[in-house]
């Protein structure tokens, strides 16, 4: 145990031996510095580039370029760097718009000027700007290789050496305070041969094993000193004291951060109301039985939740039920007509052999009466042994299924609801019909944000639940939407206001409950700024109040940036 503390004692010593530089970077007027903890850092930025400069321990320069308006990575651009007009040379590309310059010119402490020279498609640009480079590195971005180490240990040999010292140090106090065994209370004869050869007690160590485990230590902590000693954490995204947040560059990347120029302009009115989704009733039916009776499938079973039918196709099959004395009388009154029946046969076979002398009316009336007592029969025999099909009354998808073989049923009762998925409604419930007097269009958006765009349909003359209902009709973006669905409708009205319209995810909600957008006055830091905004349609909101043109606003990621401590 007491190896392992002063192993760890020696490890922080040879770490804590390498100075933590900060510095201002580039100088925005009266913007706060990056944490003090962050690597020396430049930036600058024109209206098509933005590059910040980042120097990692090792003196090689990270460069991070992005579109200054959007935010969006530049890839394959040509960048080269002069330093107090020395030519660097060319960057070379790191990784996905990331670029890496090593030269010994950025080894000399002090404030420098570098010049970027960015070449990116036809966009030709020049960008100064001012890094204050250390006299030791800080905070790495990465854990150095094999080649950074050795370059480390040529430039530090004291660190390194001090580290070594105290680490075989550490290893002498451990072996030299290693308590010793104390003799057996009982003497026990050697288990093993080997032992009483080697003149050893029984069960102590061999004398190799003992010294192979601290040639193993202090090998381990060789090679892990440099590494400890020279890699530092990367820098992490923080708010600092003023209220701002620091989000180096690296990490809007692996965020996805977008921005756009706040930009005023009109828009209509747009008033939102509570919805739900509803079926077409030109689109869609509902299954009802005419009669009580006991419900039987059809061939190949009743149909299945989402199984498409078409109009007029059998759901399945009812057969009625009666009670015993009417089935009895029923019966009765089919072997009435039976006999009937039997007895108009005879007396229209009878009148057609005496054709020539019956009058030829008495044979039609008497094949007429015997036509109507077979009509009869056959009106009355499905009552005791026929079924009656449930029919489809359009075509669409079974939404719902209310129906069980041998299940008895009663008259009106519902048993299937088709759909048609492609022609929805959307009905909305208006509190203020004076508000919506004029629809000039509308839009909805579900709970998951999904943008429906709506074709007004009209509106009711009758309140319900207080307010007005308002039929909508789902023009586009219906995919996956379910009959009953809450939805948020925009109902845009003739008039018209000023503000500056931006992407609805760019406004977010803060812990107290109040509409917050984050500004960019900085390569690498935001500023949360409370703003009033109103919804315009189901992708944008109007914000009125907070924002000042120009400002530069993340449209994408925004709510990633509030979860940052």
């Amino acid at each position: 145990m007491l190896i392992r503390v002063l192993l760890l004692v020696a490890l922080l010593a040879a770490a804590g031996l390498r100075p933590a530089f900060s510095h201002e970077g580039h100088s925005h007027g009266e913007e706060p510095a990056p944490p003090a903890v962050a690597a020396p850092r430049a930036e600058a930025h024109s209206e098509l580039f933005e590059i910040v400069a980042v120097l990692g321990p090792d003196r090689r320069l990270w460069l991070y370029l992005d579109r200054h308006a959007t935010s969006e990575p530049i890839d394959g651009a040509t960048v080269q760097v002069t330093l107090d007009g020395e030519d660097l040379g060319a960057a070379t590309r790191a990784g996905e718009a990331t670029y890496l310059l090593a030269n010994p010119a950025l080894e000399r402490p002090g404030q420098r000027n570098l010049v970027f020279i960015i070449t990116a498609g036809e966009d030709v640009d020049l960008l100064p700007a001012t890094l204050e480079i250390p006299a030791a590195a800080v905070a790495p971005t990465a854990a150095p290789g094999s080649a950074e180490l050795l370059s480390m240990a040529l430039r530090e040999p004291v660190l390194w050496a001090a580290g070594l010292v105290l680490l075989l140090l550490g290893i002498a106090i451990g072996r030299a305070a290693t308590p010793r065994a104390l003799p057996p209370l009982v003497v026990a004869e050697p288990p093993a041969t080997a032992t009483r050869a080697q003149g050893l007690p029984a069960g102590a160590p061999s004398p190799g094993r003992v010294a192979a485990a601290p040639a193993a230590v202090a090998l381990l902590a060789v090679l892990l000193v440099p590494m400890i000693a020279g890699a530092q954490p990367m820098d992490a995204p923080r708010r600092q004291p003023d209220g701002s947040i620091f989000v180096p560059k690296p990490s809007q990347r692996l965020l996805g951060l977008r921005t756009g120029t706040a930009e005023p302009g009109e828009a209509a009115v747009a008033i939102p109301l509570t919805g739900r989704v509803v079926a077409d009733p030109n689109a869609s039916g509902r299954v009802q039985a005419s009669e009580a009776g006991r419900i039987e499938p059809p061939e190949g079973g009743f149909p299945m939740l989402g199984q498409r039918v078409a109009r007029g196709e059998v759901l399945g099959f009812v057969v009625p039920i009666m009670a015993a004395q009417d089935r009895v009388g029923v019966r009765a009154s089919i072997a009435e007509l039976d006999a009937l029946i039997v007895i108009g046969e005879a007396r229209v076979r009878r009148l057609t052999a005496l054709a020539g002398t019956v009058a030829a009316r008495e044979i039609s009336d008497a094949r007429a009466d015997l036509e109507g007592l077979r009509q009869r029969r056959a009106a009355n025999l499905p009552a005791v042994t026929g079924r009656e099909p449930i029919l489809a009354p359009s075509a669409g998808l079974i939404s719902v299924v209310r129906v069980a073989a041998g299940q008895v049923i009663q008259a009106q009762e519902p048993l299937f609801d088709i759909v048609d998925p492609t022609r929805l409604w959307v009905e909305a419930i208006a509190f203020d019909p004076a508000a919506v007097a004029e629809v000039s269009g509308a839009s909805a958006v579900t709970a998951g944000g999904e943008a429906l765009r709506l074709g007004f349909v009209g509106r009711g003359m009758t309140l319900r639940q207080q307010g007005l209902p308002l039929h909508f009709r789902i023009e586009s973006g219906a995919a996956g939407l379910a009959v009953g669905q809450p939805v948020t409708v925009l109902v845009e009205t003739p008039r018209r206001t000023v503000g500056i319209v931006l992407p609805a995810q760019a406004v977010i909600r803060n812990p107290e409950g109040g509409q917050v957008v984050y500004e960019m006055p900085s390569a690498e830091r935001f500023l949360p700024r409370p703003v009033r905004a109103q919804p315009l349609d189901g992708q944008h909101v109007l914000v009125t109040a907070g924002l000042e043109r120009g400002a530069r606003v993340v449209t994408s990621g925004a709510g990633l940036i509030a979860q940052v401590r």
